[in-house]
């Protein structure tokens, strides 16, 4: 079981994306968002998140494609594909890309947690 600290989101969808990363931040975890792949992998530099949260359907491109590009930066992340079209096909793909899970959406934040399969760490403040 992995230690996840941190999560980067990746998702066109604004609202989900706000929303997802304010939910992760209210349970104490760093979260990160990126609208799009250049942004993300930017980040993923910057940042070194344990986990990612990665859309399968970006603007203009798939997920799957990012997937490797995303692991060659960081090998050891934890990413969770999710999508509103889900099927055995693009899961099959997700899973032997490197993929720890593959959820449909709508998945809720504890969902999410779930399926990056860490022990999330909360820092606990006196």
């Amino acid at each position: 079981m992995k230690d996840i600290r941190s999560v980067l989101v990746v998702d066109d969808d604004d609202a989900f994306r706000y929303t997802l990363v304010k939910s992760l931040r209210r349970r104490g975890l760093e979260a990160f968002e990126a609208a799009g792949s250049e942004d993300a992998l930017r980040v993923l530099g910057e940042h070194a998140p344990d986990a990612c949260v990665l859309d399968l359907k970006l603007s203009g491109e798939s997920g799957l494609h990012l997937l490797p590009r995303l692991l060659a930066v960081r090998p050891a992340l934890s990413v969770v594909v999710l999508t509103g079209y889900a099927s055995i096909t693009t899961a099959v793909e997700a899973v032997k890309g490197g993929a720890v899970n593959y959820l449909g959406k709508p998945a809720d934040t504890d969902e999410i947690l779930a399926a990056l399969g860490g022990a999330v760490r909360v820092d606990e403040e006196d």
